[in-house]
């Protein structure tokens, strides 16, 4: 990836499918550029298919594939998955192998073996998230004016705990639009607090989750925000990209939302990095949010092993 000194708008940046899974190229300052693409794929994408064969031709033509996300979600969630692996990467990536997307021989095999040998980091990187999803959806439902709320999330980060900065001008930005619920982000038809509300609402009957906060519900939301930081902490970690790395997630408070106005930076050291962009938003809300970037660092979990996921 060629670094920018300028950022690269939204819209350069994501494709839409007609079948509402969106490709977005996470990196604020990095051109999709002509490929090759490495495609990150959540779950949902890994099991309906129907966005490869609505990509653009000169985009399939030159992506590799990569479930590297979809299978942390399985590894960590389903005992079912850890019995027998191999034989369920297998069927998992049967269908988009069909359309012709490229898998190398002894693919299932490898991935669960970086499955295994990495398991504890794995673990240690869901578990510094979690505790962020239950700060953002408490403060987000108690009806607290946005100042007092942002006072309290700061009171909260001055305790000895893992500061993902990311994720707190995600509470932050979330606390703001609470109060501003009918802001739309420009281009778009919905209001922006709406696509974290939906985000952060329980779903009873779906993945073991109840009408409040329980172990399904903290691990099914970290596994989607683990798309939204995964790329910039494999970079950190020392991976090598296949060309321009992207997302593919049909989640749309990732993709219309989270991914549009806190994305990802590169910079010459490969520490992860996360950007405020003010596209689509007003400058006064910017301004409340940005210095969070500024007040606290990041706190890495334990490195990977073995390099690229492959």
């Amino acid at each position: 990836m060629q670094i920018l000194n300028q950022p690269v708008p939204y819209a350069e940046r994501c494709i839409r499918t007609s079948s509402g899974t969106a490709i977005v190229w996470p990196f604020l300052n990095a051109e999709k550029g002509a490929g090759p693409y490495e495609l990150f794929l959540d779950t949902n994408a890994l099991s309906n298919v129907q966005w490869f064969v609505q990509l653009p031709e000169e985009i399939r033509a030159k992506c590799v594939i990569n479930p590297w996300p979809a299978l942390q979600e399985q590894w960590l969630s389903n005992p079912q998955f850890r019995e027998s692996t191999t034989d369920r990467i297998k069927a998992m990536i049967e269908n988009l192998a069909k359309l012709g997307a490229p898998f190398r021989a002894q693919f299932a095999q490898q991935q669960e073996g970086l499955l295994r040998r990495n398991d504890e980091a794995l673990r240690t990187q869901f578990s510094l998230i979690i505790p962020y999803i239950a700060i953002m959806k408490s403060l987000l439902t108690e009806r607290l004016p946005a100042q007092q709320a942002l006072l309290r999330l700061e009171a909260m980060a001055q305790h000895d705990i893992p500061r993902f900065t990311s994720a707190m001008m995600l509470t932050a930005l979330g606390t703001l639009l609470k109060g501003s619920q009918s802001l739309k982000l420009a281009d778009d038809l919905k209001p922006a607090f709406s696509y974290l509300d939906s985000f952060l609402a329980f779903q009873p009957g779906r993945k073991d989750e109840t009408d409040h906060i329980n172990v399904p519900y903290l691990r099914n939301r970290a596994g989607d925000l683990n798309l939204w930081l995964g790329l910039p902490l494999l970079r950190q970690q020392g991976y090598r990209f296949v060309g321009t790395p992207a997302v593919v997630t049909g989640d749309r408070a990732l993709h219309r939302l989270i991914a549009r106005v806190i994305p990802p930076i590169l910079h010459g050291d490969p520490t992860m990095a996360f950007a405020l962009s003010p596209e689509g938003l007003p400058m006064p809300l910017c301004q409340r949010i940005r210095p969070w970037r500024r007040r606290f660092g990041f706190e890495p979990p334990r490195q990977l092993r073995n390099g690229r996921s492959e």
